[in-house]
């Protein structure tokens, strides 16, 4: 006969990893990655892609996020024509 296992999340301990500062580095981490990636195939010249990352609430918990963005025409053209950023996702 099976035993049966209870398993009970701690949605406190959860949201505590995901917004420790070892979770906050690995997404910042990853961030600058792809922003760097992003300005290494934007051919049109600039390295207008940035990277920023905060905790904020996300997919029903508080968490770290990371978000690249562009800065200049440049790269938004680099992005809309060439996709240089979602290529470097």
């Amino acid at each position: 006969m099976a035993n049966k296992v209870e398993i009970s999340f701690i949605s406190a301990g959860f949201e505590a990893i995901l917004c420790s500062g070892g979770t906050f580095g690995v997404v910042s981490s990853a961030a600058a990655g792809i922003a760097s990636r992003a300005n290494a195939n934007n051919t049109r010249g600039g390295s207008g892609f940035h990277q920023a990352t905060r905790t904020g609430y996300a997919y029903g918990s508080n968490r770290a996020l990371g978000f690249v963005y562009t800065t200049d025409a440049k790269s938004r053209l680099a992005e809309a024509e060439d996709k240089a950023l979602s290529s470097a996702v």
